[in-house]
């Protein structure tokens, strides 16, 4: 890729003065995926995982980052505002004026202002779009169960998630509750009813949003990150009622997720926590993004699938096993991440060495 292409082209405004609608104007023309804006420093746009500064710009000054937090971001939003002169830092969506959503944090450094947005698609990809690997149609045809999309933060999890709900939205006549912080996309009700609860607007907080979802005749619900012990046996147990359960974890590997689910709990419980996860697990898949020859950014996907072999290495504990167990289980559909890497180097769309060093334990 050329310089020139890495680059994204400067705002053509004067630089004394722009607006927040312009630099997200901005940050769509260059298909960016972050817009950083800091007290003193420039601006910096995320495009194809690289941060990249704009031109023409100098570092934005305390008015105007105090313009774009408080008058944009916050509108004058009392309540808003408390909160993050309280907490110094905060989460919520944002709409650009041609209703492009935005997921933001604002927040301090060094006792300035500061704030990362994260633009969102509106409408969520298909799963040939996405690339996902072709069993993940198992996933989303269960009935009940614990289905996790994993990676790290930019991989790309939210757009599997909303494309997996979507096409339950689309297939299947169900009532699909979401539980969000922030909203991320916006669902149409189709054969489905979408239900989407964004914590701090429809719920104060994801235990009562959990604690009522019962209450609310589900059949699939998306919990988002399963942060804590409390979400986790609640998504399990919601799996042991018969439903189905989307959620996410920070980790890399099939293994590694299973292991850090299970360590949320006290050693005294992990026994039963295994035993109850390995029933209610319908399958796993976890992702990284990477560049694309040509341009842009391609997925490659880890994906285990809950049959009888994994189930029992999550009961016996025994997560050093679950790799070779998925490089053999290529007839249920399972597939390694490097395995998948490869697939896609040996058709020229991604280079090597692009992606060799997350494998350096194979």
């Amino acid at each position: 890729m050329s310089e020139e292409q890495n680059n994204p082209q400067p705002i053509r405004a004067e630089e004394s003065h722009f607006t927040l609608d312009e630099l997200l104007d901005l940050v769509i023309d260059q298909k960016a995926s972050d817009i950083h804006l800091s007290e003193d420093e420039r601006i910096a746009l995320r495009i194809d995982g690289q941060i990249q500064f704009v031109e023409n710009i100098p570092p934005l000054t305390h008015a105007q980052t105090e313009m774009i937090i408080f008058e944009n971001l916050l509108k004058g939003n009392e309540d808003r505002i408390r909160t993050y002169q309280s907490s110094l830092d905060m989460d919520f969506a944002y709409a650009h004026k041609d209703g492009t959503p935005f997921r933001v944090n604002i927040f301090f450094k060094k006792e300035k202002m500061a704030t990362v947005m994260r633009r969102i698609n509106r409408k969520a990809f298909t799963f040939e779009e996405l690339g996902l690997p072709k069993t993940i149609d198992k996933f989303v045809r269960a009935k009940s169960g614990l289905v996790l999309v994993c990676g790290p933060t930019g991989s790309g999890k939210s757009s599997t998630l909303a494309a997996m709900i979507e096409w339950i939205n689309q297939n299947r006549s169900s009532h699909i509750i979401t539980i969000e912080d922030p909203i991320e996309y916006i669902f149409e009700s189709n054969k489905s009813i979408v239900s989407q609860r964004e914590i701090g607007h429809d719920t104060h907080s994801f235990a009562s949003a959990l604690r009522a979802l019962l209450r609310e005749d589900p059949d699939v619900a998306m919990i988002g990150e399963l942060r804590d012990p409390e979400t986790i046996m609640t998504a399990i147990e919601l799996c042991e009622t018969g439903h189905l359960v989307f959620g996410t974890f920070h980790t890399g590997s099939a293994a590694q997720t299973i292991n850090r689910l299970i360590a949320n709990f006290p050693s005294e419980q992990q026994s039963a926590v295994s035993t109850r996860l390995a029933d209610a697990l319908v399958g796993i898949l976890c992702q990284r993004l990477i560049p694309k020859i040509g341009g842009g950014r391609t997925g490659i996907y880890e994906l285990v699938v809950a049959n009888g072999a994994i189930r029992n290495l999550i009961r016996q504990k025994e997560m050093a096993q679950i790799q070779s167990t998925i490089q053999t289980g290529a007839d249920a559909g399972m597939i390694s991440m490097k395995r998948y890497a490869d697939q896609k180097r040996d058709k020229g769309l991604i280079r090597e060495e692009d992606y060799r060093d997350y494998f350096t334990d194979d």
